[in-house]
């Protein structure tokens, strides 16, 4: 099971015992996955839509203990792994119940004549659904339940919930600012996405929705991979620490033999040709370990200056052979 599977399935469990709680969260369900059929300009029948049986149980059972309507769910099969389970009601009366309790209503007007068909996502849902915040967390739980996806979070950070149009993404994403939840909405193809990149937002969302269980397995995933790329960032760091010292060591040998094959040993002052003599004994050592062993033992930075000055005879022995 993926870990978004994991999210809503958990989520299903967590009904609200309020009852605005239950229309804020089948108001956003069916919001996303609910038809109208209107005849003549009157509702006549209402098609739920959904890939998961997670999502058709989880709204009929919202349905019987909101209108006392028992939802009969027929499935089709789409392929070796997936199907389509479709929730029909017919009866006008309990529609139009159905559709002002959760208040959405067409924007616009409907065609006396004939048969139309208008998708909930083209509805306007009144604010008065989501008045409280808890309300507001519900149907954000409900429009994620039906139409949303968050990554696996070993993978990367990606939380996202598709819309059919712009302006129902546009709603979704200024309820979140309303709890504190910072998204983007952008086109994809022909719907329109809002979704979240931040590993702290996607964990806040969780905790919105009430997704306790999944919200600390990807605090613990979080944690895991705070500590690997902590623990990766000081390899690298001892690492280039390490190279950059060899490097050093290796410039500084070759300094002290060019010396030595030009004028000799004795060419270095005594405080020079010592500390000469033990980098050449102990080609492997660190500065610290070096003015430890001098005798008298001297600071790091005394070694680093007397290295230098023998880098810089070097270099003017150098330049001499050049003249």
């Amino acid at each position: 099971m993926s870990f978004s599977s994991e999210v809503k399935a958990e989520l299903a469990k967590n009904i609200s015992s309020a009852r605005h709680c239950r229309i804020a969260e089948l108001s956003g369900m069916m919001s996303m996955v609910a038809d109208v059929w209107y005849r003549n300009g009157s509702l006549f029948k209402l098609c739920i839509t959904t890939e998961r049986s997670i999502i058709a149980k989880t709204m009929a059972a919202l349905i019987k203990v909101l209108f006392d309507i028992r939802m009969e769910c027929s499935v089709k099969r789409t392929g070796s792994n997936s199907r389509i389970y479709r929730m029909v009601l017919d009866q006008q009366q309990e529609i139009e119940r159905m559709m002002q309790t959760l208040k959405l209503s067409p924007d616009f007007g409907i065609s006396q004549n004939g048969v139309a068909k208008v998708s909930c996502q083209d509805m306007t849902v009144n604010r008065m659904v989501v008045q409280q915040q808890c309300c507001k967390r519900a149907f954000i739980k409900g429009v994620f339940m039906t139409s949303g996806s968050v990554s696996d979070p070993k993978k990367g950070y990606h939380l996202e919930i598709v819309c059919n149009n712009e302006d129902r993404a546009g709603m979704i994403g200024k309820i979140m600012a309303e709890l504190d939840i910072e998204s983007r909405v952008i086109a994809r193809k022909k719907y329109s996405v809002c979704y979240i990149k931040d590993g702290t937002m996607i964990v806040d969302m969780l905790n919105i929705m009430g997704a306790h269980i999944s919200l600390m397995n990807m605090e613990n995933v979080r944690i895991l991979k705070d500590i690997s790329n902590n623990v990766n960032r000081r390899v690298n760091c001892e690492a280039a620490n390490l190279n950059k010292t060899v490097s050093a060591a290796v410039r500084q040998i070759q300094d002290i033999n060019y010396v030595i094959e030009t004028r000799g040993i004795t060419y270095l002052p005594d405080n020079l040709r010592s500390l000469a003599e033990l980098r050449l004994e102990e080609p492997d050592a660190s500065l610290k370990e070096l003015g430890e062993m001098m005798n008298p033992p001297i600071g790091k930075s005394g070694v680093n200056h007397r290295l230098r000055k023998i880098s810089e005879i070097a270099e003017d022995l150098r330049q001499k052979s050049y003249v």
